[in-house]
């Protein structure tokens, strides 16, 4: 990779651009990194035990969960891009391994199968994992159920080794479910020496067979999400309680802050009007006319200059910034001038920023 774009497209740059990003403004999917593969192996696993009609809604989110009595699935978003993965690891200290992710994943998917069906009311249901009192009003509010966990337990699965079934009947089931879910896991003979473990695991591939054709009893309302990412407006250095200082030094593509300068931030209102346009499309339609200006004002090779180019408009419409037209010539002076000088400044240095 050339010099130029390793500075501007590297890692540093684009960790500092993420951490300094609001998290309803990361560009994610649910099919991009271990996520999307973990989701992927989900969905087959679903198809090849014959649960036909359990269709969950996996939505972005601070973290994993299924929403109480609907088949909505919070994932953590931090797990859709490798980036977002090392600076969750760097800042909070802890990251699900990819086959961790899938067994999380198919744990909610046992959660969503129990109140797709509502199996929680059955009198069955309730015997088996004992549960007393009301189903989902006696969760308990944190995790210190592991100072009262029984590690030589023999009544719970506990395939991660962090006894979770053990916080509540809710995820007693939801992690059966998942290691009765595993493929070309013996959980028969895993489990033989565990009777009551052995017991609940028999009781999930039975609920599973009498249910697996009908069609759930709830109807989940995809807009009932708990913690959607689209709401959250902080930024993800706040999310993981990180400073960007260290980043900053750093990172020698960074330009979202003098880009914000010299554009306009987009409004519901400044959006619909015919007043403004992308800032980005400015830069794209005008490259030519920018380059051969600055090529002809500084000694620097003509693509390191298009790399530099390119930077400021990708980040200009990731950040949905626009100009007024009736500004178009004075805008594209200054941003001409603004790459002049930052290119120069790396034909000498070998770098576009001042440390």
């Amino acid at each position: 990779m050339r010099h130029s774009r390793l500075l501007l497209f590297g890692p540093d740059t684009r960790k500092l651009e993420l951490l300094m990003t609001p998290l309803n403004r990361l560009e994610l999917g649910l099919d991009d990194g271990p996520l999307g593969k973990a989701l992927a192996v989900a969905r087959g696993d679903l198809k090849r035990v014959r649960i036909k009609h359990l269709a969950p809604n996996f939505y972005l989110s601070s973290g994993y969960g299924t929403v109480e009595g609907t088949t909505n699935v919070a994932v953590g978003f931090y797990d859709a891009h490798y980036l977002l993965r090392e600076l969750h690891r760097e800042f909070r200290r802890w990251l699900y391994k990819p086959e961790e992710i899938v067994s999380t994943v198919r744990h909610e998917l046992g959660h969503a199968f129990c109140y797709a069906y509502k199996i929680y009311k059955r009198k069955d249901f309730r015997e088996t994992f004992h549960v007393r009192g009301n189903f989902f009003k006696s969760y308990p509010a944190t995790n210190r159920y592991v100072e009262r966990a029984n590690p030589w337990s023999r009544s719970y699965v506990n395939p991660l080794g962090d006894h979770y079934a053990q916080k509540h009947p809710d995820d007693d089931f939801a992690e059966t479910f998942s290691v009765w879910l595993t493929p070309r896991l013996d959980w028969r003979r895993l489990y033989r020496r565990f009777p009551g473990a052995l017991l609940k695991l028999r009781y999930v591939a039975a609920i599973v067979e009498e249910l697996r054709n009908r069609e759930p009893e709830v109807e989940s309302d995809v807009l009932l999400l708990d913690g959607p990412l689209t709401n959250m407006t902080e930024t993800l250095a706040t999310f993981l309680k990180a400073s960007p200082v260290r980043y900053r030094r750093r990172a020698q593509g960074y330009v979202d802050p003098d880009m914000r300068r010299m554009f306009k931030r987009a409004s519901t209102q400044t959006r619909a009007s015919r007043a403004y346009l992308p800032a980005a499309s400015l830069i794209k339609t005008n490259r030519p006319y920018i380059l051969n200006r600055v090529a002809a004002w500084a000694d620097v090779d003509t693509q390191v200059i298009l790399d530099f180019i390119e930077k400021c408009g990708e980040r200009s419409q990731s950040l949905d910034l626009l100009v007024r037209r009736d500004e178009r010539e004075s805008k594209l002076l200054e941003f001409g001038a603004y790459v002049s000088t930052h290119c120069a400044y790396y034909a000498s240095t070998g770098r576009f920023f001042p440390e």
